[in-house]
């Protein structure tokens, strides 16, 4: 894919309308924990951070499934879980560290953003633009690779909280 998601942690909000769009495409249901984005409220720092799959190339959470439930789709570069392959270990869940990747306890199966099909309805709806899903330049890969880095350190201070 020729695109991807950017986020920048300066410009949300914390509002959930991602979390709850993405839980109605996925689920029709109107429920932040059944979203494939999360988003990760630090109030001690004033802090609210979008986490989700970032499509990895050499993905984490592939090389952690230990019985290859884990792929990137060829085509169109989304990370794919075959859920008949997938034993719930909860393996790529602990090594994703973007916190990108979930369980759904309602459904019992791994989820990890899909991109929607190629539409995200997270970037489509975000009020704020703090989600965009941009053409991969040289910019928006920098800029990409920049709020990584941010969500790393936010990360590690929420560990400390």
């Amino acid at each position: 894919m020729d695109k991807a998601l950017i986020f920048s942690p300066d410009k949300c909000t914390g509002c959930g309308l991602c979390e709850l769009i993405c839980s109605l495409g996925h689920t029709q249901t109107c429920n932040p924990t059944r979203s494939r984005i999360r988003i990760l409220r630090m109030e001690q720092i004033g802090v609210a951070v979008q986490t989700f799959c970032q499509q990895c190339d050499d993905a984490a959470c592939i090389a952690a499934c230990p019985v290859a439930a884990i792929a990137k789709n060829g085509s169109s570069g989304t990370i794919e879980i075959d859920h008949e392959l997938c034993t719930l270990c909860e393996a790529c869940v602990t090594a994703c560290p973007f916190n990108g990747i979930n369980l759904d306890d309602k459904d019992g199966k791994i989820i990890a953003c899909d991109l929607c099909g190629g539409t995200p309805h997270c970037a489509e709806y975000c009020e704020t633009k703090a989600i965009v899903f941009s053409e991969k330049t040289p910019v928006t890969l920098q800029k990409k690779k920049d709020s990584l880095l941010e969500l790393g350190e936010l990360l590690r201070l929420a560990r400390e909280y």
